[in-house]
């Protein structure tokens, strides 16, 4: 996966915008899988939503991680179930390493750093069912990728953490919902992603929001032991 900047802020993003409902936004998921219209939403102007709120579809949000978030996202980090997919069972994170790698403020870039970064809890009715990140990208990683990439791209990352979830579209809708807002209130003119190559369902999750495959990066991450072979996807 790519890997983020230093964090440089773990607060709420608060939009300066009218609430956006785009019913015309649907994920492209199969007949009976959930589809919400599209609402983007800053908390100053949408009251019923927490002060840590990012964005909202329907039932879905998505709001900023917190350090009480902590012993959950650790649950998630040291799932077998989710980290053979996610970053290897050779890596679980316990609570201590979550505040180190998602948390820890101590070398964060001054104010308007372009190091930009937001880890982030999604939940649907607000049971938390998974993990987002996004992050600005540095003008290195133009070099890794082997492509010049806009001014404002960000990477995405993200796994559902509870596997009873799975195959339900939750992955493509939360693509989708980060997207719509890093492009709309953000002003964010690519998102990349680095998907393993032999990990179809999360190419088909980013596929089904929007992404297409660039290239492919031999030899790109390092995985239970070995590297592996990665998808560059961006959108649009």
């Amino acid at each position: 996966m790519i890997k983020p900047a230093l964090p440089y802020s773990l607060r709420a993003s608060t939009v300066h915008s009218h609430c956006v409902q785009e019913d015309s936004l649907s994920p492209p998921c199969a007949t009976g899988r959930p589809q919400f219209p599209l609402l983007i939403c800053g908390t100053a102007l949408c009251p019923t939503l927490t002060m840590t709120t990012i964005c909202s579809a329907g039932h879905l949000t998505i709001r900023a991680a917190e350090e009480t978030d902590i012993p959950l996202i650790a649950r998630w980090r040291s799932d077998p179930r989710v980290i053979e997919f996610y970053s290897g069972r050779d890596r679980p994170l316990g609570e201590a390493g979550v505040r180190r790698h998602y948390f820890d403020r101590s070398d964060v870039p001054p104010a308007g750093s372009v190091h930009e970064y937001q880890p982030c809890v999604a939940e649907v009715d607000e049971r938390p069912i998974g993990f987002v990140q996004f992050y600005r990208l540095r003008p290195a990683d133009s070099e890794e990728f082997g492509y010049r990439l806009p001014e404002r791209t960000f990477g995405l990352d993200l796994f559902i953490g509870d596997p009873s979830l799975w195959g339900q579209g939750f992955g493509t809708l939360l693509i989708i919902l980060t997207v719509k807002y890093l492009t709309t209130e953000k002003g964010v003119k690519r998102v990349v992603a680095d998907p393993r190559a032999d990990n179809p369902r999360s190419i088909r999750a980013l596929e089904k929001a929007g992404f297409r495959r660039v290239r492919k990066l031999p030899a790109h991450e390092k995985f239970e032991g070995a590297l592996q072979d990665c998808w560059l996807m961006e959108y649009p």
